[in-house]
């Protein structure tokens, strides 16, 4: 066989297995979330995972407190249902729209490393029982993927602002 040909086939196939192994790499190397412990009780941690999920918020949820970069604690959720006789009477006397109740709850995020609180955030719904559940973790979701989608600009911003130095 002949020598440059033989060299061309290798080339080739060396290109090949590199665009073939590039992708695969790259997917199994993802990009570095910053993980996050949930501290949140009945079961609002997992409305809060699911939340995330749905909302692609860009983080990792862990269940070791100790390996996580961020703490977020949740309040109790103050969930205030409207009472039948509060509704009747609205009804008649005011307006019958609104009257399911509401809840609400806080949320903080602390950063593990130095303990300071980097992120806090209180919603409250016109909503009671599960579906209060659900609206109040999707926008905790919703807003703590602002606070990333900021804090990724302004680390962006960062980098290209050359650091002057006083003389």
């Amino acid at each position: 066989m002949n020598p440059l040909r033989s060299a061309l086939i290798l080339a080739g196939a060396v290109l090949c297995l590199g665009c073939v192994a590039t992708p695969l790499l790259a997917a199994t190397q993802p990009d570095h979330k910053p993980t996050v412990f949930i501290d949140a009780d009945k079961g609002f941690d997992t409305d809060i995972t699911a939340a995330f999920e749905k909302k692609k918020t860009p983080v990792a949820v862990i269940e070791n407190k100790d390996k996580a970069d961020y703490v977020l604690s949740a309040s109790e959720i103050q969930d205030h249902p409207e009472s039948t006789g509060s509704k009747i009477a609205r009804c008649l006397f005011i307006y019958c729209a609104g009257m399911e109740g509401t809840a609400s709850v806080s949320v903080k995020m602390i950063k593990s490393s130095d303990q300071s609180v980097v992120w806090a955030y209180q919603v409250r719904k016109g909503l009671s029982g599960p579906q209060a559940r659900q609206s109040l973790s999707e926008a905790i979701a919703k807003h703590l993927k602002q606070y990333f989608a900021d804090a990724d600009k302004q680390a962006a911003t960062e980098k290209k602002t050359p650091a002057t130095t006083s003389n």
